[in-house]
């Protein structure tokens, strides 16, 4: 059986930061082993799991995400690193790729587009060790300039299919304010497998999540298009 390879996440935003994790961990090549949410930690951490491939962020806490790779990179470790940041200035893109990042994520991160950097990722790692040498065309691919184009996918448990017909209904009867028990109703599938499709679409960009509370308890989650 082939080893996981071992992610670290860098990121001091909760949000991205649960759906890098849940994104990473539902693809049977990839762990996440370690979750750092400052500069001072992530050091620390990188040492004692030693990751393979790690998501930074640029904005930390007491630091900047770029200072973390050139440390690293001066210590002459063995990994890879992408960018998950805010940030889109071009002057700071320009900094990351100087620093040999292999791909740099936009906020809000969709869940498609990780799993993508991680197809790209193995796919990069796959050529490197399938062959002890390479021609131009190989070499041309690996760093993208002549990008193979592969057939985006869902990440497990998200059908396809389904999620065309969800995004049907959402578009036909105009929802607003609906909730996953609702969803779950007129697709004829569990509350639970509703949530799922539901939170997938709010990490695409597609719905926003509100919390009603005005149920005198828990908050209810309910969910709108977004135009």
């Amino acid at each position: 059986m082939t080893a996981k390879t071992r992610v670290m996440l860098i990121e001091d935003d909760i949000r991205a930061s649960y759906t890098l994790e849940s994104t990473i961990n539902q693809d049977s090549r990839f762990e996440v082993v370690a979750v750092s949410e400052t500069c001072t930690d992530a050091l620390m951490q990188f040492q004692a799991f030693q990751p393979q491939l790690v998501f930074v962020d640029i904005t930390l806490p007491d630091g900047n995400g770029l200072d973390i790779i050139r440390q690293l990179r001066d210590q002459d470790t063995d990994c890879h690193f992408i960018m998950t940041t805010a940030e889109r200035e071009t002057t700071t893109v320009e900094k990351a790729v100087q620093l040999g990042v292999i791909d740099y994520l936009v906020k809000p991160i969709r869940m498609s587009r990780i799993s993508q950097a991680l197809d790209d990722y193995a796919r990069y790692k796959q050529k490197l060790v399938s062959a002890s040498t390479v021609d131009q065309d190989d070499i041309d691919q690996l760093l993208r300039r002549s990008p193979v184009k592969t057939e985006r996918r869902t990440p497990k448990g998200i059908d396809s299919t389904t999620l065309e017909a969800l995004k049907k209904l959402l578009y036909n009867e105009k929802l607003h304010n609906f909730s996953a028990e609702d969803i779950g109703e007129k697709m004829n599938f569990s509350r639970v497998t509703a949530r799922r499709y539901l939170e997938y679409l709010e990490s695409e960009g597609i719905l926003r999540l509100v919390l009603n509370y005005n149920t005198g308890g828990r908050p209810r989650r309910l969910y709108q298009m977004i135009e």
